[in-house]
């Protein structure tokens, strides 16, 4: 009897033990769900369809007035994303540095904005227009400032359609530097010679 008197004490200090431990654990937090608009996997779904679709870009560029004009044959998506990409503001460090607020602009269309509160953040305003709960526009700001130069960058991209890159860079030494790109997407344009 005092034999198996132990052996019920030896388990019910177990089980308070086991229980007293599971107690102290933080609750569980799923990792997977991001406090702002998700860029990144956004920009990967976009580019299996693009590559799906065997779309192309063509690109028109100008630097300080100068325009180029130019149909790539293959489009590294990634690399012409990677503006958009760099401005994903879902990082651990930036939680909690953005405002959000919501508006509804008529009965189908919608839009979200993230605004920095620290101006110090690169990625200044990410906007998301939404049409029947559909990303029909992103609208993204950035602002990086040193010594030496600043640099303002505005990024438009209409999923599918095209993207828009306007930069301008003020260098103390070298002065002020423009550049945009519009790439409209497209079927790639056959060549029968």
């Amino acid at each position: 009897m005092e034999n198996r008197k132990s052996s019920y004490v030896l388990h019910l200090t177990s089980f308070g033990l086991l229980f007293m431990l599971s107690s102290c654990q933080p609750p569980s937090t799923n990792l997977s769900q991001k406090p702002y608009f998700d860029l990144t996997s956004f920009f990967d779904q976009q580019i299996d369809q693009l590559q799906r679709d065997s779309l192309v870009v063509l690109k028109t560029s100008e630097i300080n007035g100068n325009t180029d004009q130019h149909q790539m044959d293959w489009t590294d998506w990634k690399r012409e994303f990677a503006l958009f990409y760099g401005a994903d503001i879902n990082k651990g460090s930036l939680i909690g540095k953005y405002k959000i607020d919501s508006v509804k602009i008529d009965s189908v269309k919608s839009q979200i904005t993230y605004t920095a509160t620290d101006i110090s953040l690169r990625t200044r305003l990410l906007e998301v227009t939404y049409e029947k709960r559909v990303v029909e526009e992103i609208h993204i700001v950035n602002h990086a400032s040193n010594f030496l130069s600043t640099t303002h960058e505005e990024l438009y991209y209409q999923p599918l359609k095209n993207y828009v890159i306007k930069s301008g860079v003020s260098n103390r030494f070298f002065g002020d530097n423009d550049f945009s790109v519009l790439g409209q997407i497209t079927r790639k344009e056959k060549k029968y010679f």
